[in-house]
C-alpha cells in the first residue's frame, strides 16, 4: 500500500480502493500503481522463487525499474558505465529508442552501490549489458513475482510499466515537486506529470478523510 496511507487505513483496504474509485470516477486521470511496500513484497517473492544465480539479477531489475521509473527498454540497455556520480547525487545514462537520443535519470546511491557491486562481482565489463534478457523475460519475472506475492495487479497498466507510474508516485509523494518528477519521467508536458499529482492528491484525501471519527 502506498506509505500516505495510515495504518489503520492500510489494514481495512478500504482507503485506497475509495480513492481508486472516486479518482477514476470523477477525472478519468487515476494512474494505475502499487506502493513501496508492495515492491518490496514482488522483491520478497522473486528472491524465493528464482534460482540462486539469478536472485540477485532479478531482485535488482525490480528494484531499478521502480526506483528510475525506466521503461524496460532502458533496463535492458543499462551498462555499468552508464551509473554515474552527479553533484548532487547518482544517475543513469540512458539510451532512449523513443526519442532516439541519450538521457539522464536519478537513482537512489543505495541503489547505485548495489548495481555497481553487482557488475563487479559478476565481472560485467563497463560496456556489457546488466541485464542480458529480453522484454519477455522481464514480464515474466514480474507477472511471476505478482502471483507468488500473492498480489492483484491494477488494471489499466502492464505488468512491467506499472514500475514505472509505481515509482513515480513514490518519488512525488517524497518531494513534492511535480516538476522534478517530470524531469524524472522525462515528460516533454507538465499535462502528463499532472496525473499523476491528482492521483497522489485523491488518496491522500481519502487517507485524511479516513481518519477523522465525529464521535457521535
Amino acid at each position: 500500500m502506498p506509505a500516505i496511507l495510515n495504518k489503520s487505513v492500510q489494514q481495512s483496504g478500504y482507503g485506497r480502493a475509495a480513492a481508486i474509485a472516486r479518482a477514476q470516477a470523477s477525472t478519468g486521470n487515476y494512474v494505475p500503481h502499487i506502493g513501496m511496500e508492495e515492491v518490496q513484497r514482488l522483491c520478497r517473492a522473486v528472491e524465493s522463487s528464482s534460482r540462486p544465480k539469478f536472485k540477485e539479477r532479478n531482485v535488482l531489475m525490480i528494484q531499478t525499474l521502480f526506483d528510475s521509473c525506466i521503461r524496460v527498454s532502458e533496463l535492458l540497455t543499462l551498462r555499468p558505465q552508464d551509473i554515474g556520480q552527479a553533484d548532487y547525487g547518482w544517475h543513469l545514462r540512458l539510451w532512449s529508442s523513443k526519442v532516439d537520443r541519450w538521457e539522464t535519470c536519478s537513482i537512489s546511491a543505495t541503489l547505485a552501490a548495489k548495481l555497481q557491486s553487482y557488475a563487479y562481482r559478476q565481472q560485467i565489463v563497463p560496456g556489457s549489458k546488466l541485464f542480458p534478457v529480453n522484454r519477455t523475460r522481464v514480464f515474466q519475472i514480474i507477472d511471476g513475482a505478482f502471483k507468488m506475492a500473492g498480489l492483484a495487479k491494477p488494471d489499466g497498466v502492464g505488468t512491467v510499466h506499472i514500475m514505472r507510474h509505481s515509482g513515480a508516485l513514490e518519488r512525488l509523494q517524497r518531494t513534492k515537486n511535480p516538476q522534478a518528477v517530470q524531469e524524472q519521467l522525462r515528460h516533454k508536458s507538465i499535462r502528463m506529470t499532472l496525473r499523476y499529482m491528482k492521483t497522489l492528491a485523491h488518496e491522500e484525501a481519502i487517507a485524511i478523510q479516513d481518519q477523522v471519527d465525529l464521535q457521535w
